[in-house]
């Protein structure tokens, strides 16, 4: 199964002490936001050319960029109810498709062999990408009174580098940063970034998967 949208995401990063004032102000802000979903466990595992194409693409500015992931919630050590996700990016507008992978269902994440394996085979992908990063945070949802804006605010990031295949080596542990992000339709820019002025956080093109793949120099070797 497959589902597409396209939207505006916007990134914001704080230190994770001010985490608290952050959350009230957007329940305070003109957009009255409020709890959406109960916190959870997020886990991804980013896939990359041997180039590392979708890396450098991001390091360099391209406006037009890609990156592809597997996604499940829970226990970061076994894969349930994975999903594929392509991110197509224009500055900050996005494009996600998301595709169901059952294959990967209870696949331990060490497992990462027959995790290249599978993805290249449901994408039918005409160049190789391997498991380069695994990225693991908890998560905060809201959504504003209307509805139709969103607001997630992650913290306790920690990244794991995935060494050709049979090395797992823990890259960086990013406890002192949280991360805001809004998405909404692109068609509520304009009314979303007026009535967000309160929230006065330097905004970011802030991607966890290029932050934590600079941590490692030989990336790009």
């Amino acid at each position: 199964m497959k589902n597409k949208i396209k939207r505006f995401e916007r990134k914001w990063l704080f230190k994770s002490n001010n985490s608290l004032s952050l959350i009230n102000a957007l329940i305070r802000s003109n957009l009255f936001f409020r709890t959406q979903y109960p916190t959870r466990k997020v886990n991804s595992v980013y896939f990359d050319t041997y180039g590392y194409t979708s890396i450098r693409q991001n390091l360099d500015g391209v406006s037009n960029k890609k990156k592809i992931r597997v996604r499940w919630y829970g226990n970061r050590e076994i894969i349930n109810n994975p999903v594929i996700e392509i991110k197509s990016k224009k500055g900050f507008e996005t494009k996600k498709e998301s595709i169901a992978i059952k294959e990967l269902q209870n696949t331990k994440i060490s497992d990462l062999e027959i995790i290249k394996e599978m993805l290249n085979k449901k994408l039918k992908s005409k160049k190789i990408i391997n498991p380069v990063l695994s990225t693991h945070y908890e998560r905060e949802y809201f959504v504003s009174l209307n509805g139709k804006v969103r607001a997630t605010v992650d913290y306790n990031l920690q990244s794991i580098f995935l060494n050709n295949l049979s090395q797992i080596d823990i890259v960086k542990n990013f406890k002192n940063i949280c991360i805001l992000e809004f998405k909404y339709p692109t068609s509520l820019d304009k009314y979303v970034r007026k009535n967000l002025k309160d929230i006065t956080l330097r905004l970011s093109k802030n991607s966890k998967f290029v932050n934590s793949a600079i941590e490692k120099p030989k990336f790009f070797s």
